[in-house]
């Protein structure tokens, strides 16, 4: 049971997420160091390495309005005529939407390469990370991000080590 658990509740089921990141990579990460790892997914920027590649899924919380019509009809007096009565209703829920991808975070920017909701966002962009045990949620301006991971410490712990190096 992770936070994402606790915040949507037993209607939804929060999706497991099988890591890809080597485990070499991760101890790196969570000795303090970061690993340079290596892909033709991404095209990188000059300068740019990457230190984290794994599976990652989006939540995306959406509100769904249905209109409901209550009530009956019956026919009229007259040849082609009906009588309605009843009243109309609007009826909201929530569903949650998965977006999977692959997550990258590299020495400038964050990547989420999905074929919906992927995102390329700059560090200085990056305004709070929440991680938890089984995600991370990144906020950007007025925009967050839930993402679900294999563990959400190691993301948390990369973007701390990329900050650190980028403070002068």
């Amino acid at each position: 049971m992770g936070f994402f658990d606790a915040l949507f509740g037993d209607q939804n089921q929060i999706p497991t997420v099988t890591s890809i990141l080597p485990s070499a990579a991760k101890n790196e990460i969570m000795s303090g160091r970061l690993p340079i790892l290596n892909t033709d997914q991404l095209f990188l920027k000059s300068g740019e390495k990457i230190h984290f590649i794994d599976k990652a899924v989006n939540l995306e919380k959406k509100t769904v309005k249905q209109y409901r019509h209550y009530g009956h009809s019956s026919p009229g007096l007259f040849k082609g005529t009906r009588v309605s009565s009843g009243r109309g209703k609007v009826e909201e829920h929530t569903e949650l939407v998965q977006h999977r991808g692959i997550l990258y975070i590299t020495n400038k920017r964050i990547v989420f390469q999905a074929k919906d909701w992927g995102f390329d966002k700059m560090y200085r962009y990056l305004t709070a990370v929440t991680p938890y045990q089984n995600g991370c949620e990144m906020q950007f301006g007025s925009r967050s991000y839930c993402m679900i991971v294999a563990e959400g410490d190691v993301v948390y712990q990369t973007l701390q080590l990329i900050k650190r190096r980028q403070i002068p």
